[in-house]
């Protein structure tokens, strides 16, 4: 009551004052000695909230042998939650202690988290910490949880993979559904569940895209998905231009024709290979510079496959070695697996930005993945003009 006394009484003399000339100062000092201060022309508004005990609700949305899909629901006065998946056999002595420090939820509204890449047949515990309007820590929520097993999968999934390209063979198990499914880095995968407006749940993301296909088309998401983007029967593909030495994973799931879930999502996790190293030495000189006409001449020591590019200086930034490979030959929009060549030779560009910096960079390459570090020359490129 006292609490609520003194907020009043500060904000009947806020606004009583709010309209008089000078300013006046407010000042609120807590019980810790803490004061708080402010003009009074520099406050817009006072209001008042209830102090409640606040909590995530939790529910299983899914489950496969690897993974644990979670609805995680806060209620309308929460501002914030925090929640972790451990294995129900660790010992968590204080929960909202543990999940501070540990969560790997973090979010503003309510999020539907997978847990993926579990043990099978293995009991867990989602502990989640909701947050009040003001900020403050309040109820934790526990849920028991168990994976299932994996002859009760919904898609058996088969794959090989190279440096940077993963071979697959997806198969469902029901057929009263078509089913969706993708190859991509891990990377992406959890890009896609942290796109603004998805709170953590990656099906927003397909939707999303087959909005827009089917939008040129006049055709529902739902038509699109059914009609175009979805899979009966057994696939097979190969899906190239990976990241290398990284997780890839395949993403699987069911749909109905109405566009509701059909079956869990299934996230299967493999690793591209690492590139096979190579000793070639590649030794790089810029022979004609012109606007629009640069070649660039490489002498090789070996008949190991190589790629020789150039790139404004203002792109490349500060990236060096392997971050600037990376950068280069998986983050670019073009696949550069194609033009790797053996031998001496010359190699020729069309830059167009005169009068700035460009680097000639050089690097074994096989198989779509870099096999040496960059051997990098820079020049800066005449002027001119169409």
């Amino acid at each position: 009551m006292k609490r609520y006394i003194l907020m009043l009484a500060a904000a009947l003399t806020g606004t009583a004052v709010m309209a008089q000339t000078p300013s006046y100062k407010m000042k609120v000092t807590l019980k810790d000695g803490t004061k708080l201060t402010a003009l009074t022309d520099e406050v817009e508004e006072i209001s008042f909230a209830k102090l409640g005990k606040v909590k995530v609700n939790l529910s299983e949305r899914y489950k496969t042998s690897t993974s644990l899909g979670v609805n995680l629901d806060i209620e309308a006065n929460a501002s914030r939650l925090k929640a972790v998946c451990v294995p129900a056999s660790q010992t968590v002595a204080d929960p909202k202690d543990y999940i501070e420090k540990n969560a790997d939820v973090d979010y503003n509204g309510s999020y539907k988290k997978s847990w993926d890449f579990l043990t099978p047949e293995t009991d867990y515990v989602v502990y989640a910490l909701a947050y009040d309007a003001n900020g403050l820590p309040s109820e934790v929520t526990q849920l028991a949880l168990k994976t299932g097993k994996a002859a009760d999968d919904p898609f058996t999934v088969e794959a090989t993979t190279t440096a940077t390209s993963v071979s697959y063979s997806v198969t469902p198990k029901g057929t009263d559904y078509k089913y969706y499914t993708i190859c991509t880095g891990l990377d992406y995968y959890k890009g896609w569940c942290d796109e603004t407006g998805n709170d953590g749940d990656v099906l927003k993301h397909f939707i999303a895209m087959w909005k827009y296909n089917g939008s040129m088309y006049g055709d529902s998401w739902e038509s699109e998905m059914w009609n175009y983007e979805s899979y009966t029967g057994t696939t097979e593909d190969i899906q190239k231009h990976l990241m290398w030495d990284a997780d890839q994973v395949m993403i699987s799931f069911g749909m109905y024709k109405d566009g509701t879930l059909a079956t869990p999502i299934q996230v299967d996790k493999f690793r591209t290979k690492a590139p096979e190293k190579s000793d070639i030495k590649i030794n790089l000189t810029v022979k004609t510079n012109e606007w629009r006409n640069v070649v660039v001449g490489a002498e090789v020591s070996n008949d190991d496959t190589y790629l020789v590019n150039v790139q404004p200086a203002s792109l490349v930034g500060d990236r060096k070695g392997a971050e600037l490979l990376k950068w280069l030959v998986y983050e670019g929009n073009t696949d550069l697996s194609d033009y790797a060549k053996s031998g001496s030779q010359d190699w020729e560009f069309t830059p167009s930005k005169g009068g700035e910096k460009y680097y000639a960079i050089g690097f074994g390459m096989k198989d779509g993945a870099p096999t040496t570090d960059p051997v990098i020359i820079e020049f800066t490129l005449p002027q001119g003009n169409f």
